[in-house]
């Protein structure tokens, strides 16, 4: 099952949302604004990243310039605690499948959350209307 982390605030959140209903892909959805993530989900988060915090840090939230200074002499488990407590500095929204990971909405990228055997048919049914 996808799990879907988001901030109520957040358009790019309400789009993930939308589209997901639309393309019928079952979801779990996290809200950050009444529910914060877990130390275990965030670990989880960042097994499947590729640059680790620097890619679920939004250096854009206004909190970011208040911890800026302090990260780079954290232990994991602090920065961990921090992100639990202030949901606010992570990047949304967070699309997690069970080996995907998508942070922010992108039209091309999500459709990976799509089954496979429905993106075949849809592919199939793409070059048969190429063919004709």
């Amino acid at each position: 099952m996808i799990k879907l982390f988001t901030q109520a605030s957040c358009s790019s959140s309400r789009k993930t949302r939308s589209w997901l209903r639309d393309h019928e892909v079952a979801f779990e959805e996290k809200n950050f604004s009444s529910e914060a993530p877990t130390h275990a989900e965030l670990k989880q988060i960042l097994c499947l990243t590729e640059n680790g915090l620097d890619d679920i840090i939004s250096t854009r939230s206004q909190h970011y310039p208040k911890i800026a200074k302090q990260l780079p002499d954290m232990s994991f488990n602090e920065i961990l605690t921090l992100l639990c407590e202030r949901p606010q500095l992570l990047r949304r929204p967070i699309i997690l499948g069970e080996n995907k990971l998508q942070i922010g909405f992108n039209a091309d990228d999500i459709r990976q959350f799509i089954p496979r055997h429905i993106r075949r048919l849809n592919f199939n049914e793409t070059l048969t209307k190429i063919a004709w």
